[in-house]
């Protein structure tokens, strides 16, 4: 066996010949004929959703650490609240305590007993508010491993109770379906402004009453120089109880102007003024709490998804394009199977006219 070499058409000594023939020469395509670009058979496509997470290779694995040092910069609003409240209800009550009687018994218009009626009213509406702030903020440090348990956007949307948080990633998904350009920068401006608009009446609420307490000033000076001039006739006709009921009533008018004024713009100028400025830092963090949860666990995975849409669409309309001779071509391109001999032919030509060797 040194030395000799053998053809590849030919069978080696001591062997059977094979009954099946070699495979015939594929037939070349003429000169003239123009060149044909082979395409791949394009694959099924359909839109992807976010919630297809393991066909789609999507990992949802929130990392605890991080989501930790997410949820420890966030804050406490009501034991801020309380806090708040008992260093301004301790600063009241030594201040201006002693005065608050004095006011109520002295204030013949009311106006005192109007500025601590709307206070407290200010005052719930506050506390109501910041509950509120709190209680979506611990919602959405629950909700981020609710959906992290889950593995499914829709699923959670389905299941979650409602919140700020969850109301926003509705939102998302809803732009997701309808645009592959996801940005929650418009969403978190509205977001931002429905909060702030809870906290108006108590905004509003502080002017009111430091108004008030100018309304006040302004009638103790009335009362003060009617007064005034009824101290100036009893003077003239030497009436000595008119111009003691004159002194009275000027003295009483000054009360009216001092205590109400104090009571405005105590109530009104500091404590709601305070109060109101928390709500609204509150209501910044939690706007940037949440923000900050999606911009890190849910925007990437919706990103994702429009881009694999955008992907498939792209070869949907590559393939709706391409002509039937390309189709032709690409599906020639294929492998035969192992047990199918038959020839692949050109463009145009024949399969009868491509013979093989003779067997």
């Amino acid at each position: 066996m040194a030395g000799t070499t053998t053809s590849s058409n030919t069978e080696s000594p001591g062997k059977a010949p094979s009954d099946r023939p070699p495979p015939p020469p594929v037939a070349s395509p003429p000169p003239d004929a123009p060149a044909t670009v082979t395409e791949a058979p394009p694959t099924p496509t359909r839109p992807f959703e976010p919630t297809d997470l393991p066909a789609a290779g999507r990992e949802h694995h929130i990392d605890t650490h991080a989501r930790q040092r997410v949820i420890g910069r966030r804050r406490r609003p009501m034991l801020e609240w309380a806090a708040y409240a008992g260093a301004m209800a301790a600063g009241v009550i030594v201040l201006v305590g002693r005065f608050v009687g004095d006011a109520l018994r002295s204030d013949a218009s009311h106006i005192t007993m109007v500025i601590l009626g709307l206070f407290v009213i200010a005052l719930v509406k506050n506390f109501v508010d910041t509950r509120f702030l709190a209680r979506q903020m611990a919602l959405a440090d629950r909700q981020i491993d609710q959906l992290r348990r889950a593995n499914n956007i829709f699923v959670f949307l389905q299941t979650s109770s409602p919140s700020l948080f969850r109301d926003h990633i509705d939102n998302l998904y809803e732009i997701f379906r309808r645009d592959t350009a996801i940005s929650q920068d418009n969403l978190v401006t509205l977001m931002h402004t429905r909060l702030m608009a809870r906290n108006r009446p108590v905004d509003f609420a502080s002017s009111v009453l430091v108004t008030l307490g100018l309304v006040g000033t302004i009638v103790g000076l009335i009362v003060s120089s009617g007064a005034i001039n009824q101290v100036v006739g009893g003077a003239a006709q030497a009436e000595t109880a008119d111009m003691l009921e004159g002194m009275r009533k000027a003295v009483g008018g000054m009360g009216v102007a001092f205590y109400t004024t104090l009571m405005g713009a105590v109530l009104g100028g500091v404590c709601l003024r305070l109060l109101s400025n928390l709500a609204e830092t509150n209501t910044d963090h939690i706007v940037a709490h949440v923000a900050e949860l999606t911009e890190i666990y849910i925007l990437p995975i919706l990103r994702r998804a429009a881009r694999l849409n955008e992907r498939n669409q792209q070869t949907r309309r590559v393939s709706s394009k391409r002509s039937p001779e390309a189709d032709l071509d690409a599906r020639r391109a294929e492998p035969l199977p192992a047990d199918d001999p038959a020839p692949v032919t050109a463009p145009g030509s024949d399969p009868a006219d491509v013979s093989g060797p003779a067997g």
